[in-house]
């Protein structure tokens, strides 16, 4: 996904573009270990043994650094390499596929489905409740127009994933 924004917005180094995509997720916290190492140092070291320059892994890591829903406020200047490597984080996970994993990870955290009085708080213990929390967000939050494009698309199958959701739930 972020090669094809890459391609459709004609902006960025697609190296730094390809190996961030490729090793955002090295620091994902829903995953992270405590005794972990440090995941900018595990991305330098590795993009060092493969004699990529210095200016491109501090990219690289400043990408899987800043790259998550819960860190959208943490950087001052996004360059065009982070902006199509975050919509394509986020564009993973909406729509179809984002939908499959939502509950995929639900059930992996062992998170009820639904909680039908739950109030979004931006940490619902349900999938559902994620939807409201975070992916139903995703939309508006989307760096470039590529981006923004699929993202509508996406969204508004998440939209009618709830109303089916709702509708069968509710009839009992």
């Amino acid at each position: 996904m972020a090669v094809h924004i890459h391609e459709a917005e004609r902006k960025g180094n697609r190296t730094i573009i390809e190996l961030g995509a490729l090793m955002h997720d090295l620091g994902d916290s829903k995953f992270k270990k405590q005794d972990d190492p440090d995941p900018g140092e595990v991305i330098s070291e590795f993009l060092n043994g493969l004699g990529i320059d210095n200016e491109q892994i501090t990219e690289v890591v400043q990408i899987s650094r800043y790259i998550s829903f819960s860190s959208r406020e943490k950087i001052s200047k996004m360059s065009d390499e982070f902006m199509i490597v975050q919509d394509a984080d986020r564009l993973d996970a909406i729509g179809a596929i984002g939908i499959a994993r939502a509950f995929s990870y639900g059930g992996f955290r062992n998170n009820p489905i639904y909680i039908p009085d739950e109030i979004s708080s931006g940490v619902s213990r349900s999938t559902i409740g994620h939807f409201h929390d975070k992916l139903l967000k995703l939309k508006d939050l989307m760096n470039t127009p590529a981006g923004r494009k699929i993202a509508e698309e996406r969204h508004k199958i998440l939209e009618r994933f709830l109303e089916e959701f709702y509708r069968e739930w509710n009839q009992g």
